[in-house]
């Protein structure tokens, strides 16, 4: 162990790690040239220079998942579940913010962004000295929850040519069927490049020794890698000794990763530094992983500290992967931390906690990394698309701007871009166009809509329900409306969120299309529509008074897939939104017939309501 006192210059503390020999490094680029070149017979040839048994088929089998179910104990599975709901709850919250709704940045212009996930990622899970069950959750589960369709798992199988069970069950239990038998760095360049059995990804995760952290570094430059990986790392802050044994715990427990994990114990107790020593040494003799230990626990650094601000200084020029803050007054020195990956405060947070259990992500930074870059996150398992579009209104607002910004740099055909579509949103202003773009996210849904009113009935409709698309495709048919609708939800759980929010986007693209509503008809009274033996009735005002009073026959609990007890309430959400008065009554026996005809008779009235009408003023107050 060193010792260390700080002083007011800036310290970063050197370890001893193991570096990786130029030997190595060429033995890697040859594996790299076999699993680029040849494929699973590359991966095959690794195996016999290797000496590993020879694997016939790298993929697991449907019988080894089974097997792997009856070799899990129920407490194990117990304690796992336990975590991945943890986890899951936690990182299920990283998602609020990654898409970021309709904002309007000039009258008439108009941003928005979405949160979209990686199509294939690879995930390593080491399974050398210690087999990485916890880092396949902590990997697997973000990927999930931010949407990868496809997630592909390599990991070392054992002597024996067989993965480990826990990690086979962890993968069925996350219905990840695609496991597969190789570790390493040939591994890494398997899923960087692709072979016959194991899938090209776009981005790699994980943590591994350092061939497989080399193998990460080379790829890099082809594909996205997590983050740079190394060495284990825990700094521990406390100036309590009655709590020394729990310290020396802590160190410990990263220092039985690897024979070059970090340790590093800082306080302002000098008699705390010195008995620390000796507890050490008698946790370390109780370890299993005592060989490991006793090479380790050399690149432990006893840190002396005059007061706090040296303590917080040097946290934030070391930024630790782990940050241990034991003492109950642990608020002195958290706020200040800019630096570090994870950081646990208090007596009863353990960074064991954050390696398996409490929800945090273990995949962290190491080497000072931390201070650019974060642990591992839904974020990582995606990308954010910004979208953006103009009215007529806002394109001619905006447009001068531009333009004098594109001259200014002497981009004239940034400048010219804008200039030719002058024209067209002049023609378009003039002729009032009354179309509109809804974007409606709410956390059960994501809704689309493009709006002409002044169209002729095209529709492109997708909700998911079909007998609803059937429905809103009648609604823009008899209407004479141009529709374009893309609604994004878990129907498997709520039909209902669906066809409301369809409903409300639908109230708010009218809404937004119409404007102010001057040189309107306003009234449409009594349209009427026969279907076979139902006849349906509905009367129209488009004031700015909300009111629908609405009779129909009795209806069965289905029609198709739409839930009929949503059928009244999609005339409310949408008549509450677009704020007008409707009457409608609709007399039938068969429950299709009523629906449709409903609709058909609705969308005909409100046609006939929207109507331009420039001659008159449809109020006496001057505006509806």
């Amino acid at each position: 162990m060193k010792e260390l006192l700080l002083n007011k210059k800036s310290t970063i503390l050197e370890f001893n790690e193991s570096k990786i020999s130029s030997k190595d490094i060429r033995t890697i680029n040859e594996f790299k040239k076999l699993v680029v070149n040849e494929g699973d017979n590359g991966l095959r040839k690794i195996s016999k220079v290797l000496k590993e048994k020879e694997i016939k088929s790298f993929k697991a089998s449907n019988s080894e998942f089974k097997k792997a179910e009856k070799l899990v104990n129920d407490q194990l599975k117990n304690a796992i579940l336990t975590a991945y709901s943890n986890i899951k709850k936690y990182h299920e919250k990283q998602l609020d913010g990654l898409s970021i709704n309709k904002v309007e940045t000039t009258k008439g212009v108009s941003l928005w962004s979405e949160f979209k996930p990686i199509d294939t990622v690879g995930l390593y899970i080491p399974g050398g000295t210690a087999p990485l069950f916890s880092s396949l959750l902590m990997q697997a589960i973000p990927a999930i929850i931010a949407g990868c369709p496809n997630i592909v798992i390599c990991t070392p199988p054992d002597t024996n040519g067989k993965i480990n069970p826990t990690i086979l069950w962890v993968a069925d239990m996350l219905n990840i069927k695609n496991v597969y038998k190789v570790g390493g760095s040939q591994a890494i360049f398997a899923m960087a490049y692709g072979t016959e059995s194991i899938p090209k990804c776009f981005k790699i995760f994980g943590p591994g020794n350092k061939y497989v952290t080399e193998a990460k570094l080379q790829v890099s430059k082809d594909i996205s890698i997590d983050m740079p990986a190394g060495p284990s790392e825990v700094y521990v802050v406390s100036d309590d000794i009655e709590k020394v044994d729990i310290i020396a715990s802590d160190l410990l427990s990263q220092l039985e990763h690897s024979i070059d994990a970090k340790a590093v114990l800082i306080s302002k107790n000098k008699k705390l530094l010195k008995d620390i020593k000796t507890t050490i040494t008698n946790q370390k003799e109780s370890l299993n992983r005592k060989s490991i230990l006793n090479e380790s626990i050399n690149n432990t650094y006893l840190v002396k500290a005059k007061n706090d601000k040296e303590i917080i200084n040097f946290i934030n020029d070391n930024a630790p992967e782990h940050l241990i803050l034991i003492d109950d007054n642990f608020v002195k020195i958290a706020p200040y931390v800019n630096n570090a990956g994870s950081v646990f405060c208090g007596k009863y947070s353990p960074e064991s906690f954050g390696d398996y259990a409490s929800g945090s992500n273990h995949t962290l930074p190491t080497g000072q990394a931390a201070k650019t870059y974060s642990g591992l996150s839904v974020k990582d398992f995606g990308k954010t698309i910004t979208f953006q579009t103009a009215t007529p209104e806002g394109f001619l607002a905006l447009a001068p701007v531009v333009k004098t910004l594109a001259e200014a740099e002497s981009l004239d055909a940034h400048s010219n871009a804008v200039q030719v579509r002058e024209i067209y949103a002049i023609n378009d202003v003039d002729t009032l166009s009354r179309t509109s773009f809804i974007k409606r996210t709410t956390k059960e849904t994501s809704i689309f809509i493009n709006l002409n009113i002044d169209g002729t009935g095209n529709y492109n409709v997708d909700t998911g329900l079909k007998f609803f698309d059937h429905m809103l495709e009648q609604f823009a048919k008899h209407g004479q409306f141009d529709i374009t609708i893309k609604s994004f939800g878990d129907l498997e759980i709520d039909q209902h969120h669906t066809i409301e929010d369809v409903a409300i986007a639908l109230g708010e693209a009218f809404k937004s299309a119409l404007g102010d509503r001057n040189n309107i008809e306003r009234y449409s009274s009594s349209e009427s529509l026969v279907m076979d033996e139902t006849i349906s009735n509905v009367s129209i005002d488009m004031a700015s008074r909300t009111l629908l009073k609405m009779k129909t026959s009795k209806l069965r609990e289905y029609v198709g897939d739409f839930p009929t007890e949503m059928f009244e309430h999609f005339f409310i959400s949408f008549i509450n939104t677009l704020n007008f008065t409707c009457h409608i009554e609709t007399k039938g026996e068969n429950s299709h017939h009523i629906v449709e005809a409903t609709f058909k008779s609705f969308t005909r009235a409100l046609n006939k309501a929207l109507q331009r009408n420039d001659t008159n003023i449809a109020s006496t107050k001057g505006s509806l």
